[in-house]
């Protein structure tokens, strides 16, 4: 039976503080975990058959699976070192007994699964992998096919002067049980693109290409993630929000949804989209503008401005604060008259002392105290 491979053990380090306290595929896009998109993706093409390669954090996972997923077939397999994607893949061959897909828990694609398998049993294809064309490939690997979509060559994040083609691999693939053979886990790490894929290609195995026209964001760093939030509000991402819509009128404009116990005081203007969690309390004279996410439980005080930024669970934004295009993870609190500039992400538990400025694209770790009127204009890493 034809199962689907989840990888989902990575740390997640280029968008850390979120990944301190969670796994990356638990980071939330749109206030649900970022692997429930990919699971039901998986659910909704028909497949229940689903093996988990599991590392850090590894408990988050299984439990949101378990609770959320009690009618699939879920089998995990752990992995104690880094073994690379080929080599997690290959730790978990005892559940791998047929075709099956390679999904990455952190890569959101809007591949027709079905039609990709197609795609592969008609080509005989030993391994396919699903392509996209990008503006800049330096990030990701790249192949050039031949006329009958075969992938002919290939390279892992090619430098500038490297680039060949803009078809990018976007880490989603369908393989055929004997490519475990070309997988050899004696040196260590072993990874599809810089050590299977050339070698499958080099021997004319039967390596292919499908071509997607349609969308694929690697939530890999604040400003994928972000994106991703935005593309779920702009329904680029088939899955809706959580919520019910509110219908437009005065100070409500586009499309607005509210979870379960929402307070909303007079005055407030809401420009969507915008989605909001459970049992937020949005007070007078706020300004929740486009492309904006509100966690559960999360108060904004009088006055306070957010636009285009995601919020966390549980932390509070103080009277005339300003955020922009930012990320503040759960458990904050923004004292009043703060600005939080484009691009910054606040960690967990974080305490922003009040008319204090963090600057663009600066980072603040877990449990940070920011004393009041100070202006952040560096990172603040974890002090061990």
């Amino acid at each position: 039976m034809i199962k689907a491979v989840l990888m989902a053990g990575g740390k997640g380090s280029r968008i850390r503080p979120l990944t301190l306290s969670r796994p990356k595929p638990m980071i939330p896009v749109a206030n649900r975990p970022m692997i429930e998109y990919i699971v039901e993706k998986v659910k909704k093409a028909g497949y229940d058959e689903l093996i988990v390669t599991l590392s850090y954090l590894k408990s988050q996972i299984k439990n949101l699976l378990e609770e959320d997923y009690p009618d699939m077939n879920i089998l995990y397999s752990v992995e104690q070192k880094p073994l690379g994607t080929a080599g997690g893949v290959k730790k978990a061959a005892k559940y791998i007994d047929d075709t099956f897909f390679v999904l990455s828990g952190d890569v959101l694609v809007d591949v027709d699964l079905n039609e990709l398998l197609r795609f592969h049993k008609e080509n005989k294809a030993l391994a396919t992998l699903v392509l996209t064309p990008v503006d800049n490939p330096s990030h990701f690997g790249i192949a050039v096919l031949d006329d009958e979509n075969q992938i002919i060559k290939f390279l892992e994040k090619p430098s500038p002067q490297e680039v060949f083609s803009k078809m990018a691999n976007t880490g989603t693939y369908i393989l055929e049980p004997e490519i475990l053979d070309y997988i050899s886990t004696k040196k260590g790490e072993v990874d599809f693109s810089q050590d299977v894929f050339p070698q499958l290609i080099k021997e004319q195995a039967g390596i292919y290409g499908y071509v997607l026209d349609g969308y694929w964001n690697d939530v890999g760093r604040p400003k994928t993630y972000l994106q991703a939030n935005y593309d779920v509000l702009n329904k680029k991402i088939k899955t809706k929000p959580y919520g019910r819509k509110l219908p437009e009128g005065v100070g409500r404009l586009g499309d607005i949804w509210i979870g379960k116990g929402v307070k909303i005081g007079n005055k407030v203007r809401l420009i969507g989209p915008v989605v909001m969690g459970d049992n937020c309390v949005i007070e007078e004279n706020c300004v929740l503008g486009q492309n904006t996410v509100i966690g559960d439980n999360v108060h904004l005080e009088k006055k306070s401005t957010i636009k285009g930024s995601v919020i966390f669970p549980d932390s509070t934004i103080k009277e005339d604060s300003y955020l922009k295009d930012c990320i503040v993870d759960s458990d904050c609190v923004i004292e009043r008259g703060s600005y939080i500039e484009k691009g910054a992400i606040l960690g967990s538990h974080v305490h922003l002392g009040s008319h204090s400025r963090v600057r663009s694209k600066r980072s603040i770790y877990n449990s940070t105290v920011i004393l009041p009127e100070s202006i952040v204009d560096s990172d603040y890493p974890i002090v061990t």
